[in-house]
């Protein structure tokens, strides 16, 4: 984008930068979970209480990006996403392996049974690549079709399985969390399945994004309070992950985020949170290494810490490692290697990824 561009949608690396931090700490607070006791409840309920506005804004702000990189043609579009993403999915992949096989020479602890088999099935919270890849593929065909077709067919396809899998086979839509607390966590076929919808949709509205935005700040004030009220109060429920409602809510919740991420004063309050959304990839992709690592070294540091401590210390260690891989991603080609195959020095996280 250009300096004008980037004023103008600032609250989208905004948007970005703030759901990949509350990743971030999401799976800071599950790794301290795993080796300490006495975590504050309020962290994993508000962990799970913005579930819904995590993944599904990192999909939706994904497809926005959709148009632009079609309009290159396909060559450049199919080569931008295996350079951007599946690039750095192979990487990444085999840098949880050489860990897991680390700590399973120095340390005895099990290879995890996720890895494998390796590329085909994503590990861990590499599904979220996993599934871009999958989407970009299908969306370049889908969106020959004129019109909101795309995300129609995505939510048909959404509804459909749900009905199926809920009454016949449970297993694909639902399977047990490991932190106990949480419960169920969605299966990966239906992680595909349902984040399609807001991926499609993004990639229908940023058809024509310049209206988009101006229909969207044209949004009546009070109407934007009572959504913003509606899914703070929906949230609140006891729902299933990925059922009808949560994905309905989460939609809904799209329209006062994105009222409140383009706030002007908070624009210019928030330059940091703005620069992790242009290095979204690299702080997304970087921090489970970099937690894998980290989590031995403060739990044989301080084994018996409060809980609490230990998780601001995880945290912070995670998210500054993270930053300073992405800031050495833009000066050494070495480091800017894991994350993208030949990438312009000046591209930023963001721009990988709308290839």
């Amino acid at each position: 984008m250009g300096g004008g561009a980037k004023a103008r949608y600032g609250w989208i690396d905004l948007m970005r930068g703030t759901a990949v931090i509350l990743v971030i700490m999401m799976h800071s607070q599950f790794a301290i979970s795993i080796r300490y006791e006495g975590l504050w409840m309020w962290i994993s309920i508000l962990s799970e209480y913005l579930a819904p506005f995590r993944m599904p804004v990192l999909m939706f702000l994904s497809g926005l990006m959709l148009v632009r990189s079609m309009n290159k043609g396909g060559r450049r579009f199919f080569v931008g996403k295996l350079k951007n993403i599946v690039h750095p999915y192979i990487v990444w992949t085999f840098v949880a392996l050489l860990l897991y096989y680390a700590r399973f020479v120095l340390l005895g602890e099990p290879m995890p049974e996720e890895l494998f088999p390796l590329l085909i099935h994503p590990y861990n919270y590499l599904w979220f690549l996993y599934c871009l890849i999958i989407y970009y593929v299908v969306a370049y065909f889908l969106f020959r079709l004129r019109g909101a077709w795309p995300p129609i067919i995505a939510a048909a396809c959404y509804l459909l399985y749900y009905a199926v899998t809920s009454r016949y086979a449970p297993q694909l839509l639902l399977i047990p969390h490991e932190d106990k607390l949480v419960g169920f966590a969605p299966a990966l076929p239906a992680k595909i399945v349902a984040y399609a919808l807001f991926f499609m949709l993004g990639g229908w509205l940023g058809e024509n994004l310049d209206r988009f935005v101006s229909r969207l700040a044209g949004v009546h004030p009070l109407i934007v309070w009572a959504l913003a009220g509606l899914c703070l109060l929906g949230f609140m429920l006891p729902f299933t992950p990925l059922s009808p409602v949560y994905i309905l809510i989460s939609l809904l919740s799209l329209i006062p985020l994105m009222r409140l991420a383009m706030v002007g004063w908070l624009q210019r309050c928030t330059g940091a949170l703005q620069w992790c959304g242009r290095q979204s990839i690299v702080l997304y992709v970087g921090h489970i290494p970099v937690l894998l690592v980290a989590i031995n070294v403060v739990y044989r540091a301080l084994p018996e810490a409060d809980a609490n401590l230990a998780f601001l210390i995880l945290f912070c260690i995670a998210l500054s490692s993270c930053c300073v891989l992405a800031w050495l991603s833009q000066r050494l080609s070495i480091v800017r290697f894991l994350f993208a195959w030949n990438v312009d020095r000046g591209a930023t996280g963001a721009q990988r990824v709308a290839g």
